[in-house]
Parts: structure tokens; C-alpha cells; sequence
């Protein structure tokens, strides 16, 4: 197509030189003020195979055209061709990313979702886009759906859980993520308040790989006939503490339920548990709320276990060699966690670890001695 072809064809669908980039003829990604984009955005969904829509906010507030444009898109759906739809708000200084959806195929068909949330509570923002998603487009064949929050401090899940409640069960999923970016070396005081885990299960009876972050969870039993892989990640993603110390305070974040869920929790298949302590720095774990882990009977399949970076390795170390499933574990992980010579040699000699293959832990602080009888009795490998 030439330029002439180009504009005339911008000039068709109301759209101005800069506004939109072709391939192959035809508008393939669309970049507009959300202004400009009431009474088009209509239009270009249903006539343009679009596969990148970007709505932008300027600085004078757009805010109430976007709720138009979202309006739009509601009643003409998302063109099926789409592989990503952004609000971009970067121009607000206070915001440092956009809320950003992007859509997975495989032979046509949606099999992955994965969310760029900066705000649950913010209205017209990226929940919309993920309900225009499973709203308008096939997601029968949907297996994974993967978000990750941007914001600070407390992130109360009730708006998320609403909204996929209404939108009704979906067998197809396989895994289900919950985590953070920051966009910086060092994390913030950030964590999820779930209040319903039960609930969002069971629209998922499929469900195999379950990740959810440092979370306020309020779980009275957790049931699930399929989930092979749990992974509780307390932290966000590295473990160099947070950055945003003006507001620390000692374990800021409330246990809620803690592990206590685990004691009586029937998962028949799960075969993977990782919970990630993160130290002392958000959550004030004490022994007493492992004894509930190791406590469980209803890990019946459980094969590979990891618990990182906790303070009170030893005696972690005391409990988990009574644990009702420890004959049945084959690798144990315990990146990060904190072993003098006493825990190395309560696993060296635990005769309740027959099974176990691998075992992953740092020798900083022990003896050769030690590590040698450990690594007599184990494949041990050290964390990267």
C-alpha cells in the first residue's frame, strides 16, 4: 500500500497520520487519545483486524472518555484478531505503568491471559479489560490466567472475585497466577487481602498450578480435586526486602488464616507445595504456624516441597522430619532458609526421608562435617 493508499484509507476511518501503523494493507495497531476514540472504536473492531489497541490519557483528563470508549467495547466486543489492549496513563506522573491486557492463541483459539493491573479499585481500568475478554471472546479452550499488581501496600481482592464470579465457572483452566511487578530492583510493601479462595476454586474443578503472592488469605478448608501444584509466594518476587522503608513497620502484613488451612485441606493430587517465608521482613512466622503444615493428613500425593527463606531453619528442620507425609517427599527445598549443623544433621539422620532424591540447601554456615554426612545420605545441591 502506498503512502496515498495509506491516508486515504486513515482518512476512511476517521483516524489521523500517526494514530495507526498497517501490515499486509490493512490497520494492524491503533495508538489514539481516548477522546478521539468515542464513536470509533466501534467501528475499528468490527472492520479492522486489529491486533493492538492503545488507549491513551492525556494530562487535561480523559477519564470520562475512557469510560465511553470502555462502554464501546462492552457492546461490540473485542475483534477476535486482538492480541493486546492497553490504557495508557503513563502521562499522570503519579503512574509509572499501564494497565495492559494480553491475549494468547494457539490455532485460534484464547489459551492464555495475562494481566498488567495497576489498581483493582480504580474504575474503568484493566479489571474492565480482562472482563471484556472473557466476556466477548471464545474462551472455552482457556488455560491459564495470569495478573500481576502493580500497586502498594494492601490490594483487596473483593472487586477481582466479584467479577469472575459473575462470569461463571470455566473448566478449561489449568493455572491460575497471582503475582507483582514493580518495574524495580527491590520490592514494595505490597500484599492481597482473599476472602473467598474457596469460592474462586470451585469455578476452576480443572485447576492444576495454583501461585498466589504474599496474601492475607481468610481460608477456612481448601478442597480441590485436580490442583497438583500450590505455591504460596509470601514475597513478590526477589528477596532483598522492601524498598519503601518510610512506611515499615515489623511484619506489616496480617497472617489471617496463615497455614492453618493446610491442617485440614484435602488435595488429593497434589504432588508440588511451595511457600516462600521471606525471613521476618512481612510476615512474623513463628514455629507454631508450620506445626499445621506438617500436621496435614490430606497431602496424600505430596512429592516435592519447598520452603524458603525461613528464619527458624532448625527447628523447621525438627518438625518436618515428623510430618505426616515426610516418608512420602523425593526433593526438598530449603533455598534460603536459615540451617546450622543441628538441622543438617536432623535431615542427615531422619529415617522418615526414605524416598528423598534431592535435597537443596546453602552450607554457609555449616561444618564440613555436616555437609559431608548430609551429602553421604542425599543428592544435595546448593541454590544458585
Amino acid at each position: 500500500m502506498t503512502d496515498g493508499q495509506e491516508a486515504r484509507r486513515l482518512a476512511e476511518l476517521g483516524l489521523r497520520p500517526g494514530e495507526a501503523t498497517f501490515n499486509a494493507g490493512r490497520v494492524e495497531r491503533v495508538a489514539m487519545d481516548a477522546d478521539r476514540l468515542v464513536g470509533l472504536v466501534s467501528r475499528l473492531m468490527r472492520e479492522e483486524p486489529l491486533r493492538e489497541l492503545r488507549i491513551q490519557l492525556d494530562l487535561a483528563g480523559s477519564e470520562e472518555s475512557l469510560h465511553q470508549v470502555l462502554a464501546e467495547l462492552r457492546e461490540v466486543g473485542l475483534a477476535s484478531t486482538l492480541n493486546r489492549i492497553v490504557i495508557d496513563r503513563r502521562k499522570y506522573w503519579e503512574v509509572i505503568r499501564d494497565d495492559e491486557l494480553d491475549i494468547y492463541r494457539e490455532a485460534g483459539d484464547v489459551v492464555r491471559l495475562e494481566l498488567l493491573l495497576v489498581d483493582f479499585e480504580r474504575p474503568d481500568s484493566g479489571l474492565e479489560l480482562l472482563e471484556l475478554a472473557l466476556m466477548s471472546l471464545d474462551t472455552t479452550k482457556l488455560e491459564a490466567l495470569n495478573i500481576a499488581i502493580t500497586s502498594r501496600g494492601l490490594t483487596d481482592s473483593a472487586r477481582l472475585v466479584q467479577m469472575l464470579r459473575r462470569l461463571g465457572p470455566r473448566p478449561s483452566l489449568r493455572e491460575w497466577t497471582l503475582g507483582y511487578f514493580t518495574g524495580i530492583e527491590r520490592d514494595w510493601i505490597q500484599w492481597v487481602r482473599f476472602d473467598a479462595l474457596e469460592m474462586l476454586l470451585s469455578l476452576y474443578p480443572g485447576l492444576q498450578t495454583l501461585i498466589l503472592p504474599m496474601a492475607e488469605l481468610h481460608v477456612e478448608r481448601l478442597d480441590h480435586p485436580e490442583l497438583r501444584s500450590l505455591f504460596l509466594n509470601w514475597l513478590g518476587s526477589t528477596p532483598h526486602g522492601p524498598s519503601d522503608l518510610s512506611s515499615w513497620t515489623k511484619s506489616p502484613v496480617p497472617k489471617a488464616s496463615g497455614l492453618q488451612f493446610l491442617r485440614d485441606a484435602r488435595l488429593p493430587t497434589l504432588e508440588h507445595l511451595g511457600i516462600d517465608f521471606q525471613f521476618d521482613w512481612y510476615v512474623g512466622w513463628t514455629p507454631e504456624d508450620v506445626h499445621a503444615l506438617f500436621q496435614a493428613d490430606g497431602l496424600v500425593q505430596l512429592r516435592h516441597l519447598v520452603l524458603r527463606y525461613c528464619d527458624f531453619g532448625d527447628v523447621l528442620c525438627e518438625a518436618l522430619v515428623h510430618a505426616r507425609f515426610a516418608p512420602r517427599l523425593e526433593v526438598i527445598d530449603l533455598t534460603g532458609t536459615g540451617l546450622t549443623d543441628t538441622g543438617i544433621r536432623i535431615l542427615a539422620r531422619a529415617p522418615s526421608f526414605s524416598r528423598v532424591k534431592q535435597l537443596i540447601c546453602a552450607r554457609d554456615e555449616i561444618s564440613p562435617d555436616a555437609w559431608d554426612e548430609l551429602a553421604a545420605r542425599f543428592l544435595v545441591t546448593e541454590p544458585p
